[in-house]
């Protein structure tokens, strides 16, 4: 075997006749980096847990991945391709392994995607997330738009410590989900995020996530995601599927947001840009404003009325930005943003760093 420490499962997903396959991380025991097959069609809540008596069948996939050379191997997430094949992502192998149905042959199928992570089938291509090696920059992260013959490209890059991808079946928009931001020698708690990504275009849906590990919608389109601290599994429903330009939600989706809530800017730290997220329950008067320490002024992102919803606003060091405020003549330091709208009034920290 490869390494000492023993990860266990990283993932499940039902076959297509019904069986779950179990992706076993890199470990020290005989079931370690290989996909496992159990029957759970005779199990119900309450029955005592399946044994390794029970398991029907072990695929092993990291020793195919040493042998192609790879330093490590760390099986992660699986999902059906072409011919119903397996198409396993392998963190330590930087890329995907397939294994055909019929004849159970492993191949390359793609690799150079730096500590691969989650992967989705769209009918024809993949979507392949990427963690990236310590350590972990802010905005180095990568999804990549994988063609069936294996050639990956970059779709969408700026992002950080992507753990999963998933399509979303009532839009087939794609999520993603990080799993946090490094800083001073470790994941910081409550610094995950789920984002749904179009065409460029990265809206932030939640920030705060405590390190999610893993998340699958249902076929209605809600997502459940799966965290690694808290041991919770949580429950999004009424996910928005049509925003406008101004990433502001479509009425006739009869989505209004319960209450007033200022995200935290992501990335923060940032540089050149950082994007701040709101949701207002009541239309009217919406001010953003950000200060320096002097509590001085130093940009307005929004004033003007605003229906509810929810929004996004880019506060650029770039210079020029279209879509908000210009901190392309700031120095590096600590800033405050402001909203206010009506009686609702909250500020939060952001630091630049040239």
């Amino acid at each position: 075997m490869h390494h000492g420490d023993i990860i266990g499962a990283e993932h499940v997903y039902f076959d297509i006749d019904g069986k779950l396959l179990i992706v076993q991380g890199e470990g020290s025991d005989p079931l370690s980096e290989s996909i496992l097959v159990v029957d759970p069609s005779g199990f119900t809540p309450g029955d005592p847990p399946l044994s390794t008596g029970d398991i029907e069948a072990v695929y092993n996939i990291g020793d195919f991945a040493i042998a192609q050379g790879a330093q490590s191997t760390n099986p992660i997430r699986i999902t059906l391709g072409p011919n119903d094949d397996w198409y396993i992502s392998d963190a330590g192998f930087n890329g995907v392994i397939k294994r055909e149905r019929s004849s159970g042959i492993l191949s390359v199928f793609t690799q150079g995607v730096a500590v691969s992570t989650g992967i989705v089938f769209t009918g024809d291509k993949f979507y392949l997330g990427s963690l990236t090696g310590f350590p972990f920059p802010t905005g180095g992260a990568k999804i990549y738009e994988v063609d069936l013959s294996g050639n990956a490209t970059v779709y969408q890059d700026g992002l950080t410590a992507i753990m999963d991808v998933a399509i979303n079946p009532i839009d087939s928009s794609l999520f993603a989900l990080q799993y946090g931001e490094f800083s001073g020698g470790g994941f910081q708690s409550n610094s995950g995020a789920l984002f749904k990504i179009n065409n460029g275009t990265v809206d932030t849906l939640f920030y705060g996530l405590n390190f999610p590990a893993g998340m699958a919608f249902n076929s209605t389109g809600d997502l459940f995601i799966t965290s690694f601290a808290d041991g919770e599994v949580l429950k999004v429903t009424g996910i928005i599927t049509d925003v406008n330009d101004e990433n502001d939600v479509d009425d006739e989706n009869n989505y209004k947001p319960d209450n007033f809530v200022l995200y935290q800017n992501y990335p923060n730290p940032f540089n050149p840009s950082t994007r701040i997220n709101y949701q207002i329950p009541d239309g009217g008067l919406v001010s953003l404003q950000v200060y320096n320490l002097l509590g001085e002024v130093v940009a307005t992102l929004v004033n003007e009325e605003k229906p509810a919803g929810s929004y996004e606003v880019e506060f650029s060091a770039k210079g020029g930005s279209a879509s908000g405020g210009d901190a392309s003549s700031l120095p590096s330091g600590i800033y405050f943003y402001k909203l206010q709208t009506g009686s609702f009034v909250e500020t939060k920290k952001m630091v630049l760093l040239r």
